[in-house]
C-alpha cells in the first residue's frame, strides 16, 4: 500500500474518532451536572492541537551547518484530566502525528561493510543532505489555565514529554534517498513547553534522547550528534 494513502487514513481515522468521542463526552458532562450551567465547576479542555515550529540543530561539531531551514508540523488530539475541584490543573494525554525535515552540510556514504558513513561537506556548492522523518506522537503533560466552565478564553501553560515512533523515516541529496531507517532511533522523547492566551501560544521543544544509532554506523563515520530544538506556534482548538 502507498505510505502516503496509509498516512492520509491514519489521519483521517484519528478526526473522525476524536469528533466521536468528544460530542459523546459533552453529553456525559453535562448529564452529571446541575441544570445551572454556571453552578458547575468540573469541565474537561479536550482540544485539537496543531503546530508549526523552526528547527535549530545543536551538534559538538564547530563545522556543522544547517543548510536552509528545518522546519517541524504537528497535530494531533488532546484528552483532558482534570486533577483539582477548580478544573484549572489538568494532565494532558495526546495522540497526534508530527514531520519533521532536517537541512545539514552531512555527506553520507558507506564503507565497505555497507554500513553508513558520515563527514562533514564544507563545499557550499554541494547540495544539503536532508532527513525527512513522520512520526506517531504520544504527548503527556502537566496542564495550567486561568480558564473556567463559562470561560473559553484563557492563560494557559502546558508542559511535560511527548514520546515518538517514527515510522517513515528517510534522507535526501539532490535526486538521491538513501535507506537510513535503521540508522537513527525510532523511538524518541521530547521536552516541551507551550504558553499563551486563548488560541496563539508559543511552543519551545528539546530532544531528550539520541538522534543517531552510532554502534550502527561505520567506525569511520563522524562522531556528531544532533539535538533538534524547535521554537514555534501551536494552536489549540475546542
Amino acid at each position: 500500500m502507498d505510505l502516503r494513502f496509509t498516512h492520509t487514513l491514519i489521519s483521517f481515522a484519528l478526526l473522525i474518532g476524536f469528533l466521536s468521542f468528544s460530542q459523546e463526552e459533552s453529553s456525559l458532562v453535562y448529564n452529571d451536572v446541575k441544570t445551572d450551567s454556571t453552578d458547575f465547576s468540573f469541565y474537561r479542555e479536550d482540544q485539537i492541537y496543531l503546530g508549526v515550529s523552526f528547527i535549530a540543530l545543536d551538534t559538538d561539531q564547530e563545522n556543522f551547518d544547517a543548510r536552509g531551514l528545518s522546519s517541524h508540523f504537528q497535530w494531533g488530539l488532546v484528552r483532558d484530566f482534570p486533577i483539582d475541584s477548580s478544573g484549572q490543573f489538568a494532565l494532558g494525554v495526546g495522540l497526534g502525528m508530527g514531520f519533521e525535515r532536517y537541512n545539514t552540510n552531512l555527506n553520507r556514504t558507506v564503507d565497505q561493510q555497507t554500513k553508513g558513513l558520515y563527514t562533514l561537506n564544507d563545499d557550499p556548492t554541494v547540495s544539503p543532505l536532508f532527513f525527512s522523518i513522520q512520526s506517531l506522537e504520544l504527548p503527556l503533560s502537566l496542564r495550567w489555565r486561568s480558564s473556567s466552565s463559562t470561560d473559553y478564553a484563557f492563560w494557559r501553560i502546558y508542559g511535560g514529554i511527548a514520546f515518538q515512533w517514527n515510522y517513515r523515516v528517510r534522507a535526501k541529496q539532490d535526486t538521491v534517498v538513501f535507506p537510513v531507517k535503521t540508522e537513527l532511533h525510532n523511538l524518541g522523547a521530547t521536552a516541551h513547553l507551550s504558553f499563551g492566551y486563548n488560541t496563539w501560544n508559543f511552543y519551545l521543544a528539546y530532544r531528550l534522547t539520541p538522534f543517531f544509532k552510532m554502534d550502527l554506523l561505520s567506525p569511520q563515520t563522524l562522531p556528531i550528534e544532533l539535538t533538534p530544538i524547535k521554537v514555534g506556534l501551536i494552536f489549540y482548538l475546542l
